[in-house]
């Protein structure tokens, strides 16, 4: 059985493993390998946990998965919860893991009737059809000029 609650301090290390983990899977998408110093840019400190941070716990207690979210408005999408970062490890994915984290911004975005963001590498196809099936459309397309030829073509 798995749990969803609000991370805590103590919920830190294993978040930012799962940050590292997450980051590394899309670099590879891309044949990128990142350094130490740009995946602790990724990490999350003391502070950030004090925001829309929630984690998905195993029954042994392992945290297992994440979402992190904030609230923002645009001109396109209006009001809205943007969903940072929803990550789960990859031996429990295709459990529902991924619902039940999403399942928090939903349930308080439709209590305050507003919209849902979020984003994805345009290679993450799990995470494309995830989203997909969640009801997302697709709405901006991120674009890059690979002057430093960091990506390889697939």
């Amino acid at each position: 059985m798995v749990k969803v609650r609000k991370a805590g301090v103590e919920d830190l290390e294993a978040i930012n493993g799962l940050t590292d983990e997450m980051h590394n899977y899309l670099a590879e998408l891309y044949g990128l390998k990142l350094s130490f110093k740009e995946l602790e840019e990724e990490h999350f400190n003391e502070e950030e946990l004090e925001g829309n941070v929630y984690v998905a716990e195993s029954e042994e207690k392992n945290i297992i998965g994440y979402v992190s979210f904030s609230k923002s408005e645009n001109e396109v999408a209006g009001p809205h919860y943007e969903v940072e970062h929803l990550v789960v490890a990859e031996k429990y994915r295709g459990l529902n893991v991924g619902r039940m984290l999403f399942n928090i911004v939903f349930e308080r975005a439709k209590r305050e009737k507003v919209n849902i963001t979020t984003g994805t590498l345009a290679r993450n196809e799990g995470a494309l059809k995830f989203y997909e099936e969640l009801g997302f459309k697709p709405l901006t397309i991120g674009l890059l000029l690979d002057l430093q030829k960091r990506i390889l073509k697939k």
